[in-house]
């Protein structure tokens, strides 16, 4: 039986295994294929990517404008190299039709005849994909995912996207999932007010970052402009979404400096169900990892947080992370957390710990992993801590914890080993399972962070390693 002759179900099942260059190659053999798999083919779209040529783009762009059909067929948009040569449009004067963009431009809502005269000429000179860009992506009416490579100069498609959020542009009433990085992995971050539209949209309840800096007001910081966007006002720089108005139920910020702890991010949302944080101290203002912030701002979520996550990176100096972040016990459906050690329970000056396991978790916990040791210079943990861990597998408070994991680099004294191996004996027994991890950052990320070992994947991160 030849492949054109099966049915359409089978052939989109067997689609679904092939990647878009394979689907695009496959449809071009027969028109059947061509009607069959289109929409497979224009399911996930991927521009800017650096074997890609500028062509593909304009090509795409005509295809999805001229046709609805072939636009509603969208639900995922990844924008990639756009700051790199792959973001600047090649075109042939002749190839450009002004007045079909004449058209475009002028059915665009929420924008001045002086805005739009503007926005038309930069079009027309075609050395730039932000304009081309801010017209494409309202006509993928029903998007559920988009990842962003931030480009440094993106007024258009930023502006587009505050617009969306007030109203002023009836799109992105299915998108769910919004994924952001910042287009040098280098330098510089993504201002977090970049990504504020996003939390007005109804339908979006994951939104993934990998190198954002915090923006926030401070009355005893200078405002450090050289991180942001010169030519941004004061009121786009520190635009907040509203408290208590976003649907946004999962914030994941990877390699990425919260160190107000993301409040205006995380009081903007209804219920948030989960948080992780991976801290970098040089990305934005370079903030210190400060747990008890990103406590109090956690706080609002009591009823409604399953998972917190947070920990910082090599970049964060051991003695910034000894703060004490505060008692979980009271957040009644919390199932996961993630913390260094003294930001769960707080030590003392002879490094002991100040507070026991069982008065700061909470008793609906399924997974607990600590952070014991990541000192460079091979600092032993607290004994006391691993007494702890026995007493909390052995507790009757804690019916639903089924697994501790212990991130313990650089332990490496044979007294401190042991006490490890017999910690894990006595959890084991009590019908906990236990986990030892040697490796420094086990719980992000191995090697690359498009390998996590626990939970989803950020795709922010898939975002950043495809830039190379």
């Amino acid at each position: 039986m030849m492949l054109d002759d099966l049915p359409p179900e089978i052939l989109r099942m067997v689609s679904q295994h092939l990647n878009n260059n394979e689907i695009y190659h496959l449809i071009c053999s027969s028109r059947r294929l061509y009607t069959v798999l289109q929409q497979n083919l224009y399911a996930e779209v991927f521009l800017f990517r650096r074997n890609h040529s500028s062509q593909q783009v304009v090509t795409f762009f005509y295809a999805v404008t001229q046709d609805p059909r072939l636009a509603s067929y969208v639900r995922c948009l990844w924008l990639e190299d756009w700051e790199g040569r792959g973001g600047i449009i090649h075109m042939d004067k002749a190839e450009l039709d002004s007045e079909y963009l004449l058209k475009l431009v002028s059915e665009r809502t929420g924008y001045s005849d002086e805005e739009k005269c503007k926005w038309l000429k930069d079009l027309e000179k075609c050395d730039d994909c932000d304009p081309w860009l801010a017209l494409l992506i309202p006509q993928l009416k029903d998007l559920r995912k988009i990842l962003i490579n931030w480009a440094y100069d993106a007024k258009y498609v930023l502006d587009m996207f505050r617009k969306a959020a007030r109203g002023q542009e009836p799109v992105f009433r299915h998108l769910e999932e919004v994924y952001a990085t910042w287009w040098d992995d280098t330098e510089g971050s993504i201002p977090s007010h970049r990504m504020t539209s996003f939390f007005s949209f109804p339908s979006v309840r994951k939104v993934g970052c990998c190198c954002l800096g915090e923006d926030y007001d401070s009355d005893d910081d200078e405002y450090d402009s050289d991180n942001y966007e010169s030519d941004d006002s004061i009121h786009q720089r520190r635009e907040v979404p509203l408290p208590q108005t976003s649907n946004i139920t999962h914030l994941d910020l990877f390699n990425s400096n919260a160190g107000n702890g993301m409040r205006d991010w995380v009081q903007a949302c209804k219920a948030l169900k989960s948080f992780r944080l991976i801290h970098h101290g040089t990305l934005g203002r370079g903030e210190n990892f400060r747990p008890r912030r990103l406590y109090e701002s956690l706080s609002l979520h009591k009823s409604t947080l399953e998972s917190v996550w947070a920990e910082p990176d090599e970049s964060v100096y051991i003695e910034e992370q000894d703060d004490w972040m505060g008692s979980f016990a009271n957040f009644s459906v919390l199932k996961t957390i993630c913390l260094p050690l003294p930001n769960l329970v707080g030590f003392d000056e002879n490094k002991r710990s100040m507070r026991k396991f069982s008065d700061v978790l909470p008793h609906s916990l399924e997974t607990l992993y600590l952070i014991i040791n990541r000192d460079s210079d091979g600092n032993e943990f607290p004994v006391d801590a691993m007494d702890q861990l026995v007493e909390l597998a052995n507790a009757e408070g804690f019916p639903h914890l089924a697994a501790i994991h212990i991130e313990a680099c650089g332990i490496r004294g044979t007294e401190s080993l042991s006490k490890l191996q017999w910690t894990k004996r006595m959890c084991e027994e009590a019908g906990k399972s236990f986990f030892i991890h040697t490796g420094e950052g086990f719980f992000s990320y191995c090697d690359k962070p498009t390998s996590w070992v626990f939970g989803p994947v950020n795709e922010a991160t898939l975002l950043s390693c495809y830039q190379y």
